[in-house]
């Protein structure tokens, strides 16, 4: 059997390595919200922006580091990194489960599980682009969706598994829990991924020195203005995405919405999130189009659904807005999945995973911004309205 295809099959382990990481680890992560819940409920005493700060620096902060993770990544290597990562938030959720003080859930939980959480999902992209690169179109472009599936797919099934887990055991037991899951998780996934049967086995250990006159040049195109205005459409598109998704349940249920009618509509838009996500190689197959355009297409129809979503909510006829609130999800699901691909285009060729990384701190700076933004402009359309 040649090399070429050891690789290609090895590739599908790393696929799937890579995409249950993300049900399992990320996934847990973007479910917090439900433990947060808890904690509410049982510490009066712990203020409700003390307790979102530790629930968007674990989701979100890891993410602003992403330099560091490249960094680890190409000086010990991306196996070793992943495991690492995967440790680290197996130890953190077991030193978290036995504090009582919760003001030490940001130290042993937020800012460990969260650049862990931000190592897992960057280093999965990464090395999925080394076994499937960019010239693979279709293919390179339904890997991509595929992992970024792990998503929506494992908020749903991770946040099911927690409330489910804190409604027969506390919080700190669920933890436990939790952490042997991923301890046995890590005991598989880590020994699946490496770089060993990818053609770019070197990246992994070094890459050719570049002049001071190339790093020069590629500084000016990551500073360019196309840059710019494109970083900030990304920035204010994930703004969006994220103040929608945290603030829908919550403003449904002031309008008037039953508890379980409000919470199927947000789980009907990360459903048809990750059909979407499944979708785009179909998508484009059938409508050729260049990756660079499909961005601000659905950044623009984006946001003629949310006008839509939000017209029809006040209207008699409010059932409708179901529609474009599940359509709405067609624009998290292109600018997350594709990222690693458009940088391909924005940048050199050896500047892709740099770009991918410029990506993933303006997303994560939105992801951060954006539920800070939407919360004071909310709470003043209500005072408005009152």
């Amino acid at each position: 059997m040649d090399f070429d295809t050891i690789r290609n099959h090895y590739g599908i382990l790393i696929v799937l390595s890579t995409f249950i990481s993300r049900i399992i680890f990320n996934g847990f992560c973007w479910s917090y919200g439900t433990v947060i819940a808890q904690l509410k409920k049982q510490h009066l005493n712990i203020s409700d922006t003390e307790l979102s700060l530790i629930g968007s620096i674990g989701q979100s902060f890891g993410g602003l580091l992403a330099p560091l993770i490249l960094f680890l990544a190409r000086r010990y290597g991306y196996q070793l990194t992943f495991i690492c990562s995967l440790l680290t938030c197996v130890i953190s959720l077991f030193i978290s489960s036995l504090i009582h003080n919760l003001h030490w859930l940001l130290i042993t939980y937020s800012l460990p599980y969260g650049f862990a959480n931000a190592a897992i999902f960057i280093l999965g992209t990464l090395i999925c682009g080394h076994y499937y690169p960019v010239n693979q179109h279709i293919k390179h472009i339904s890997i991509m969706c595929i992992i970024s599936t792990g998503f929506p797919i494992g908020y749903h099934i991770m946040s099911a598994w927690v409330f489910s887990s804190i409604e027969k055991n506390e919080w700190q037991i669920m933890k436990r829990h939790l952490a042997f899951i991923e301890l046995i998780a890590t005991c598989i996934l880590g020994p699946i991924f490496t770089m060993k049967y990818s053609s770019d086995i070197s990246l992994e250990y070094q890459r050719p020195s570049i002049t001071v006159t190339q790093n020069n040049n590629n500084r000016k195109s990551r500073f360019s203005l196309p840059i710019i205005v494109w970083m900030i459409g990304i920035f204010t598109t994930m703004s969006a995405v994220n103040n929608f998704l945290l603030h829908l349940e919550s403003y449904l249920k002031y309008l008037g919405f039953a508890s379980a009618r409000a919470d199927l509509w947000f789980r009907l838009h990360g459903l048809f999130d990750a059909l979407f996500r499944l979708s785009i190689p179909l998508f484009i197959h059938l409508y050729p189009i260049n990756i660079i355009y499909l961005f601000p297409t659905c950044v623009f129809t984006g946001f003629i659904f949310l006008l839509l979503a939000f017209g029809l909510l006040y209207t008699s006829i409010n059932a409708l807005a179901i529609l474009p609130i599940v359509l709405f999800s067609f624009t998290p699901a292109v600018t997350t999945s594709l990222q690693y691909t458009v940088s391909n285009q924005l940048f050199d060729k050896d500047e892709t995973e740099q770009g991918y990384i410029y990506h993933v701190i303006i997303t994560s700076l939105g992801l951060i911004l954006g539920p800070i933004i939407g919360g004071r402009v909310t709470i003043h359309l209500i005072d408005y309205e009152k």
